[in-house]
């Protein structure tokens, strides 16, 4: 039992744990939490890990388990959101498979449930639930990162149908998936915010080419995906014309909460290694670890102020942003004094090394942390505008229709 449960949150829990323990093998000791959201693995275990991923999805569809907080009518449990963060940090705790899963449960599955249409969530909410497909998340492109209003994907509307052009990047897991949420500009005569609407592309529709890009951990999760004159039914389209930049936004808030988490396991792996290479005296290393051990307190008790606000009903808002900026820093200064812990062995990767390489690939994960789900820096401006009061960021182009935009 957690101490901020009440009476009822505290029974789910129990019965979330025995579940848990009855299908599911407590994390070994020596594993450490990974630094990135979806882990990195190498492309020749992509096919096996999607594979767990759905077995072990379908067996919490199966049981109860899956969607906590989604409706029955969906497939869910019709829990609270209180109730689905109280069994993911149990789930945490196993050695469980959700990576390959968590663009579509976490951020796609929200987005749809809250504004799609009651076709579209009878049609395609269960199927994500159970596992049976997969999604991937068609936002970012070459030219369009932390200014994702500045896409240049093009959807052109022709009877029933759009046909949909463009370029994206960064898309995790786009060469597995089903379906993709993709933002694209459909007036480029209006203001930047104002011309995008949100479609469920199928990703095996003539027209798409997903091109994995091997990053530095050596995994290729990620992909350029190409569409070339895509034509998306408009019965496919998510919320109204001109609404893509909601859809957007709730995807953001969803992946900034999922950006945390882990941290307890983490800090406890940081002291063994401490233990391990005999730096327990060590004045230096005392002090480094106590003052990444407090700011993991302050952010875990931010985290509970995060919990009750939800569980009141209360959608979280800027309160994701100084979260997700808070966790990031920790985390990096965690993974800095690991792998000066470690020293020259920190240069190793795989499992011939130290902790089989976990250290290492968690350090090269985290910078990816900085950018996934809004830029450090864009965190920093909703910080300082929606929770400070700061006058805004100069924006030359913010009403600015599309096509007016400078480019240079």
């Amino acid at each position: 039992m957690d101490p901020y449960d009440s009476p009822s949150e505290a029974e789910f829990r129990a019965e979330a744990r025995r579940f848990l323990a009855a299908h599911a093998s407590p994390i070994p000791a020596d594993s450490v939490a990974p630094s990135a959201i979806v882990a990195e693995w190498g492309p020749e275990d992509e096919e096996a890990k999607l594979a767990e991923a759905k077995a072990w999805q379908r067996l919490k569809f199966d049981n109860g388990w899956a969607g906590i907080s989604w409706p029955e009518e969906y497939g869910g449990r019709g829990g609270t959101l209180i109730e689905s963060i109280i069994f993911r940090q149990e789930e945490g705790a196993f050695d469980v498979p959700h990576d390959a899963l968590i663009v579509g449960l976490g951020w796609c599955g929200p987005a749809v449930m809250m504004h799609g249409s009651e076709d579209q969530r009878r049609r395609f909410l269960a199927p994500l639930l159970r596992g049976d497909e997969v999604w991937c998340q068609l936002f970012s492109e070459p030219g369009a990162g932390s200014d994702l209003a500045g896409l240049r994907t093009t959807a052109s509307r022709d009877g029933d149908e759009w046909r949909v052009t463009g370029q994206k990047v960064w898309t995790t897991f786009a060469h597995h998936s089903d379906w993709g949420l993709c933002i694209a500009r459909h007036d480029p005569a209006a203001a930047k915010h104002r011309g995008l609407t949100a479609f469920m592309v199928d990703m095996g529709s003539p027209g798409i080419e997903a091109r994995p890009l091997r990053q530095m951990t050596d995994a290729a999760t990620f992909n350029e995906v190409f569409l070339d004159d895509v034509r998306v039914p408009d019965a496919a389209r998510v919320g109204a014309v001109g609404d893509g930049w909601r859809v957007v936004i709730t995807t953001f808030m969803w992946e900034r909460i999922a950006a945390i988490g882990g941290g307890e396991r983490i800090l406890n792996g940081l002291k063994d290694l401490i233990r391990q290479q005999g730096r327990s005296a060590d004045p230096d290393v005392r002090a480094r670890y106590a003052d990444i051990y407090a700011r993991a307190e302050a952010l875990r008790f931010t985290m509970m102020r995060l919990l009750t606000a939800i569980s009141q009903g209360r959608m979280p808002g800027p309160e994701g942003s100084i979260m997700k900026l808070a966790a990031t820093d920790v985390l990096g200064d965690v993974y800095d004094l690991a792998l000066d812990l470690l020293g020259p062995e920190a240069m190793g990767l795989g499992k011939g090394v130290p902790w089989a390489g976990e250290w290492q690939a968690g350090a090269l994960g985290t910078p990816g942390l900085r950018i996934g789900g809004g830029t450090d820096a864009v965190q920093r401006n909703i910080i300082g505008e929606r929770v400070l009061g700061l006058p805004g960021d100069l924006r030359v182009d913010k009403d600015l229709p599309f096509e007016e935009i400078p480019s240079g």
